[in-house]
């Protein structure tokens, strides 16, 4: 008792000083540079009590740990000027259930929970916490030193048999925040799939995080924490990928960056990490502030020696000769498969046309025989066996490979729930006969279910990868792919090859422990394998993918679904920076693709072509010259829906219970016309599209016709076509109408319109009518008004609206920019002077040599300077100009 009253009269004066100069860690820091052991004993002394200040040294760097308290003090290098150290009492957590205790409600303890805290021998500093939340619990936290300036951590967690610790977070390193001066320059990246840089995170609030699983969202081991003058990065040295966690989070003493270790350990044995975790020092560049990517070369030092690391993508002899070709990417979405024509033509018209030689990979979603992303019946397929092999025979001609993504370890139970309950599709009795004894178990016992949105109301459980029937299920969809032609497979919705629930099931016939554990990874690598091996016996080389990157499955997978651009536009604040982390670690490992490309997202693109993606092209309809736009005359349709258009079943918690028809018996040309028809007060149908302004679009400041041809039966209501010019976030700068003439034969209506100068993305057009009706809309049409007020029609050259950027990509690609943008390893790009005047990346070929890649991002012509170093090169661009310049 007499250690633990101690013990709390210590905290409680710790409490009352920050680490200012009366504090143990300031007079730490004056004495660090001067302490010539690898380990030393600090005493500082305040008041009438002394507490112990224990320090590790590696190279220039100090760290000092409360001999009380376990509390990280002083984290440093002063030969850099770094001092990042924040406030921060404790060193671990736990999460522990008692023997018999119900695992739903654990024990959450901290080092700060111990009775007492002994100094024991061994290198660096070691101590054992003993009686932890007042139980036979203990821990052994273990620093030493490494490299110059980094600290290697271990930890040991003893108790009685039958104590389950559920979770160690250790170590914590609180640091300060801000980190330097104002905090302008400071910035937080972890290693997760999209990566990114979070700006000054010493403006967030108390209680906000960010973090990353690993399997799962953190798809490289690291993270870093800086200012301009350097900061400190943390990584795991763990070659097996155990669970793993790394968390920031802003506290009121600064920012917590630390690793949390989920698992399911009886402690009838101690629990020991597996592997060290380590933390450093890193410092800016001569003459230059520091970056993520000092942070990242550092982690990348040990990474290049695992496992994941062995073969590069040009050295690999395990995939087909036509990836390592430079080969691009399309995707087709149900609309298209629905209509096998339509590929075949884009396939025809565009893409041989302009890039035949160039290997082309062809993603299908929504071949699933009932919905998009709806598992498990996916065969049949859709449209039909026969369709989808119009499909395939028309992507071989065009030489192009099949990619196909299905729900990974998903197993829908309903889909489409209406207002009276029912589902559009339901079979539980289907789940509960064939999947039921497969499926994750929670702690409760019971299946664990999800319901994303796509399932539109629906539910699905998730299979066990550790149970061999679930992998076999798999491999059993990916052999039935590739016998109809399927040449690359994505497990989708396993995200950073992560499972659901973080792989935590808890059953017991599953043929693994029960619980979250290094298992669930092992059985990744078994489902691969097993994969590959079903897939070359059925007479297919199958390139394997998942659903976003993860490090651990370099040497397994072959091409890589990307997402880092994702994070632009999100609403946060601070900034999240798009940075393409996982690429710059791993470029020259795997070919890496935008998995949601824009049609229209120019910027978008030049940050793809910079870091060095695949490229990916969104599908354009009509692939020909054409009037624009494109389906005013309503003759094609996908189910009730016209091509071109959208069917709106809502607005703003308001249901739109109408629905639109084709009718080719009234129409005022052609072979159909829209038809809109409510029988009820209150009913309301709405078919909608948007015309972008902008590139391949409508001018702005330009004058426009809009114009249609309409006939009224019958109209209760007043109703019209409405117009919107929008800008983001559905903020309107100008409305139009055209109104629906009295009851009587066809007539046209028209509006001129004027397309804002700035500020407008798109004209909304809104065919809206409310009530009882029965009216038709056709030849819908868009003519640009000249100065003298003549209208002529807007004829469209049938190319994509980035198609000059697409030729770049594509040919830099497949031609001389492969041995950077595919093979390459990915290098500090020079600084452009004037700053962001044109997009900047850089690469090193598996020959040594190096080249920039540039685009100019922007509709007029810039001259920039790009500096390396003491090298500069002034280079002139013509808009949206892309380069490779040799370094």
């Amino acid at each position: 008792m007499e250690s633990r009253r101690s013990l709390d009269r210590a905290r409680q004066r710790t409490s009352r000083f920050s680490l200012g100069e009366t504090h143990p860690g300031a007079m730490l820091r004056r004495t660090c540079g001067k302490i010539g052991m690898i380990a030393a004993a600090v005493l500082a002394t305040w008041g009438a009590a002394a507490a112990e200040v224990l320090e590790v040294r590696s190279g220039a760097a100090c760290l000092g740990l409360d001999g009380a308290t376990g509390a990280l003090l002083r984290f440093a290098d002063p030969e850099a000027g770094l001092e990042l150290a924040g406030g921060g009492q404790e060193l671990f957590r736990l999460v522990v259930s008692p023997p018999g205790a119900d695992p739903v409600e654990p024990l959450r303890l901290s080092s700060r929970d111990a009775q007492a805290v002994k100094r024991i021998e061994g290198d660096g500093v070691r101590l054992r916490f003993e009686g932890i939340g007042n139980r036979d619990l203990a821990a052994v936290c273990a620093v030493e030193s490494g490299a110059d300036g980094f600290f290697r951590f271990r930890i040991t967690v003893e108790g009685e048999s039958g104590a389950v610790v559920e979770r160690v977070d250790y170590p914590l390193l609180p640091l300060a925040a801000p980190l330097e001066g104002d905090g302008a320059g400071d910035a937080l990246v972890l290693g997760t799939t999209k990566g990114g840089v979070l700006e000054r995170p010493h403006q967030w609030k108390p209680g906000r995080s960010a973090a990353g699983t690993q399997p799962g969202n953190l798809a490289a081991q690291f993270g870093c924490y800086y200012g301009p003058k350097g900061g400190a990065v943390t990584y795991c040295e763990d070659p097996a990928g155990y669970p793993k966690i790394l968390a920031a989070e802003r506290a009121a003493g600064g920012l917590v960056l630390g690793w949390r270790h989920p698992m399911r350990h009886d402690l009838k044995e101690p629990f020991r990490l597996a592997f060290s975790v380590v933390a450093g020092v890193f410092r800016a560049a001569p003459e230059a502030a520091a970056d993520w990517r000092d942070a990242a070369a550092i982690y990348k030092s040990w990474a290049l020696k695992q496992p994941w690391c062995a073969k590069r993508l040009a050295e690999r002899d395990d995939l087909p000769g036509w990836l390592k070709q430079g080969p691009a990417q399309v995707r087709f979405g149900r609309e298209w498969l629905g209509q096998p024509e339509r590929i075949e033509a884009w396939l025809e018209k565009y893409w041989t046309r302009h890039f035949e030689g160039v290997p082309l990979v062809v993603t299908f979603w929504g071949w699933e025989g009932v919905a998009t992303w709806v598992p498990p019946r996916y065969f049949p397929p859709y449209p039909s066996e026969d369709g989808l092999k119009r499909c395939i025979d028309a992507v071989r001609r065009a030489g192009g490979h099949a990619f196909f993504w299905p729900s990974g370890y998903q197993w829908c139970l309903s889909y489409g729930k209406r207002e009276d309950g029912s589902f559009e599709w339901e079979d539980r009795a289907g789940f509960e006969r064939e999947a039921m004894p497969h499926a994750i178990i929670g702690k409760d016992g019971k299946v664990m279910l999800s319901a994303p949105p796509w399932y539109r109301g629906g539910e699905a459980a998730t299979l066990c990868r550790g149970e061999q029937w679930s992998r076999d299920w798999l491999t059993g969809i990916a052999v039935g792919l590739a016998r109809r032609g399927g040449e690359l497979f994505q497990i989708d919705q396993v995200v950073g090859a992560g499972m659901r629930f973080g792989g935590d099931c808890r059953a017991s016939g599953h043929g693994h422990p029960a619980g979250i554990g290094i298992w669930d990874v092992e059985a990744a690598h078994k489902q691969m394998a097993e994969m590959l091996a079903a897939c070359r016996a059925a007479g297919v080389n199958m390139v394997l993918g998942y659903e976003e990157p993860q490090e651990l499955f370099l040497q397994e997978v072959g091409i890589q679904d990307y997402r880092d651009y994702e994070v632009v536009g999100r609403s946060q604040s601070p900034d999240h920076r798009a940075e393409s982390v996982f690429g710059y670690l791993y470029h020259e490992f795997v070919p890496l693709f935008q998995s949601n490309p824009q049609a229209e997202n120019r910027q978008m693109t030049a940050h793809l072509i910079v870091t060095g993606q695949m490229p990916h092209l969104v599908p354009h309809w009509p692939a020909e010259p054409h009037a624009f736009p494109a389906h005013g005359g309503f003759e094609e349709w996908i189910g009730d829906v016209p091509v071109g258009w959208e069917h709106v079943a809502g607005w703003q918690q308001r249901k739109f219970s109408g629905q639109p028809r084709r009718d080719p018996g009234i129409r005022h040309s052609g072979a159909s016309s829209l038809r809109l028809e409510n029988t009820s007060a209150g009913e309301i149908t709405q078919v909608s599209r948007n015309l972008p302004i902008g590139e391949g679009g409508l001018r702005a400041g330009g004058k426009y016709r809009l114009s249609a041809w309409c006939r009224t039966e019958r109209l209760e209501k007043p109703a019209a076509i409405n117009i919107a010019a929008l800008a983001p976030q559905l903020q309107s700068l100008g409305a139009w109408r055209l109104p629906f003439p009295e009851p009587g034969d066809w007539r046209e209506v028209s509006e001129d319109v004027v397309a804002p100068a700035q500020g407008a993305e798109v004209l909304r057009v809104m065919i809206h009518v409310e009530g009882p009706c029965r009216v038709w809309v056709d030849d819908f049409q868009v003519a640009e008004v000249d100065a003298q007020g003549v209208a002529r029609p807007i004829i469209r050259d049938g190319l994509p609206p980035q198609h000059d950027l697409y030729e770049q990509w594509v040919r830099l690609y497949h031609g001389e920019g492969r041995p950077y943008l595919q093979f390459g390893a990915a290098i500090p790009p020079p600084a452009v002077e004037p700053a962001a005047a044109v997009r900047v990346g850089a690469f090193r070929a598996p020959d040594g040599s190096e080249a920039v890649i540039a685009v100019n991002a922007a509709d007029v012509p810039v001259e920039a300077a790009l500096r390396s170093g003491a090298r500069s090169q002034r280079v002139q661009f013509m808009p949206w100009e892309v380069k490779l310049l040799p370094r």
